[in-house]
């Protein structure tokens, strides 16, 4: 029986600098399914690096203790073998992808651990079979939606068969009835295998059925406390929204339809943004949400309809004009960013905003606050955890204060928390400037509550639940 554990670990990014860890201690339990529940920023990803070896060998140093598997330091173990036993799915996948699509990730991944070909082909055909992903197999991954390269990913780490597998964020922009389906699979992985999976994961629903226990920090963060599931994770529910009476709005799109390759994503379809509210657009991966925000941000091209703004349309404005008026908060947080620290990131919105009476430096100041920013100011954007540059990127954008807002999966990594202060500061800021928004998010706990309508984009309409309103049309 593989036993993995820390001991007396203390560990640094870079040398004189505060630790993440400091004398950390934690045995993993074999033959168990647990999850990690800490707030965003406090090591997660980081202790799931160690464990799995990446770090200190391609990051950070330990200046005492270590990892030990089998008795043996981790960090002797070569590369090939530690895979063998140890698993880990990242929690930002797309950027570890280094084959074309996901046969050939796969492909790769196998042909790592040494397997013979013929192993290679039923691993590969197991595993695209037991996930529903056959239709993906051959799909450029820079063709995928984010919901599916999360799917291409959680495939690959388990398709190595490890013994242990550590599964950071599974679940991010995952869909509803796809999470549902993966988690039984899991469950079918459990009740069969001998594996041991540690989860981490900031929406704890739908895990009840799953787990053994729950991992907790102590609170000088030197040691991992097992507490039971009950205290955090919850049965899965499905929150709706009640929609309301819609504002006028001045960003509409008439007649709109998209497609990609020939394949249609959105039929015609018309709809005014109402202002001083906050939508959800939902909808299954893959559906085109992320493609339709780009059209409305005149990043991706309309198959035929029109889009206006106050009554104009787009080619009546440069692009930096249109721009100032629709406004995208990307996916993936560091598509974001233009400067190097979290202080000049700030800075510069705050330079730029188009309501600085509203965001002036005492707004900001507490904003920061709210979000657990106002200490990170001097770090460097790329040393945050994935939830700091969420919270971060929310932030320069509101700061920004176009009149529109389009928020792709803005509480993603982020924990339960956080999402209600970023969810307030999101309220407050769309009431005062009277301001367009329209949220993508799978997520649905703490948040629908802030919601006051729904779209979702479902087998090419563009849906307003609830029943037809004046303001749309299919």
């Amino acid at each position: 029986m593989i036993q993995l554990e820390i001991k007396d670990l203390t560990f640094t990014y870079q040398k004189g600098q505060k630790p993440v860890f400091e004398r950390l201690n934690f045995a993993v339990e074999p033959q168990t399914w647990s999850l990690l529940v800490t707030p965003s920023g406090k090591g997660k990803s980081t202790l799931f690096k160690l464990l799995s070896g990446l770090y200190p060998q391609y990051g950070g140093h330990i200046s005492s203790g270590g990892v030990f598997l089998d008795g043996y330091a981790l960090s002797d173990v070569v590369s090939f073998e530690r895979a063998k036993r140890i698993s880990l799915l990242f929690q930002d996948p797309s950027r570890r992808f280094n084959m074309k699509n996901l046969s050939e990730q796969l492909t790769f991944l196998l042909e790592n651990l040494q397997l013979p070909p013929e192993k290679i082909k039923a691993r590969k055909q197991q595993v695209l079979r037991e996930l529903g992903l056959e239709d993906l197999r051959a799909r450029p991954f820079n063709q995928m939606s984010g919901g599916q390269k999360q799917q291409a990913a959680l495939a690959c780490a388990l398709a190595s068969d490890s013994e242990i597998i550590l599964l950071d964020e599974p679940f991010a922009n995952v869909d509803h009835d796809s999470k549902k389906r993966l988690l039984l699979l899991l469950k079918h992985i459990k009740e069969t295998t001998t594996k041991t999976v540690i989860i981490a994961d900031h929406d704890p629903t739908g895990y009840f059925e799953l787990l053994d226990f729950c991992y907790e920090f102590s609170a000088q963060n030197d040691r991992l406390i097992k507490v039971p599931k009950q205290k955090y994770v919850t049965r899965e529910t499905f929150p709706t929204i009640t929609p309301k009476s819609l504002n006028h709005g001045d960003l509409q799109w008439h007649n709109l339809k998209l497609t990609r390759q020939a394949h249609t994503l959105l039929k015609p379809n018309t709809f005014t943004l109402p202002k001083g509210q906050i939508g959800l657009l939902s909808g299954a991966n893959g559906a085109g949400k992320t493609t339709f925000f780009y059209a409305l941000c005149q990043l991706y091209p309309l198959t035929a309809g029109k889009i206006t703004f106050n009554g104009q349309k787009p080619p009546r404005f440069r692009k930096s004009r249109w721009a100032k008026y629709v406004s995208l908060m990307f996916q993936d947080a560091t598509d974001q960013f233009i400067c190097a620290t979290v202080g000049e990131e700030i800075a510069l919105a705050a330079k730029n905003t188009l309501a600085p009476k509203y965001w002036d430096k005492s707004r900001i100041t507490t904003a920061l606050e709210q979000l657990g920013l106002s200490e990170l100011t001097g770090r460097s954007i790329y040393h945050l955890s994935g939830g700091q540059q969420k919270r971060l990127q929310l932030l320069v954008v509101l700061i920004m204060a176009q009149p529109v807002l389009l928020l792709d999966e803005p509480f993603a990594s982020l924990d339960q928390a956080m999402v209600k202060k970023a969810l307030a500061l999101l309220t407050a800021s769309c009431q005062a400037l009277n301001t367009s928004i329209l949220v993508i998010s799978h997520q649905r706990n703490n948040i629908t509550t802030k919601m006051d309508y729904e779209l979702r984009l479902d087998n090419q309409q563009l849906v307003f639940l609830g029943g037809q309103h004046e303001n749309v049309s299919p």
